[in-house]
């Protein structure tokens, strides 16, 4: 399924909660909805700058990199050289 990200939705405010030993947020169904995601979904998360990014996990994609990342290992001097 195809998501429009194109639509921008306002920021809102929410409160930390803690769950166990972890630290959660609360996210409205209008974001869940825009970026087709919802609960048992898996998602990468990472700081960038000052600021949370959320992002739908993609299992294939993620694998994919995996590979990408011992093949630019292995020949990273080659690639190098081929650059040149």
């Amino acid at each position: 399924m195809l998501r429009d990200n194109s639509k921008k939705t306002d920021g809102f405010e929410t409160k930390l909660r803690k769950t166990g030993s972890a630290v959660g947020a609360t996210i409205p169904a209008e974001f869940l909805r825009q970026l087709d995601l919802q609960a048992g979904d898996k998602v990468t998360v990472s700081v960038e700058n000052d600021s949370v990014k959320i992002v739908k996990s993609d299992p294939e994609f993620d694998a994919d990199m995996a590979h990408y990342d011992i093949i630019e290992d292995r020949f990273a001097p080659a690639f190098q050289k081929l650059a040149e």
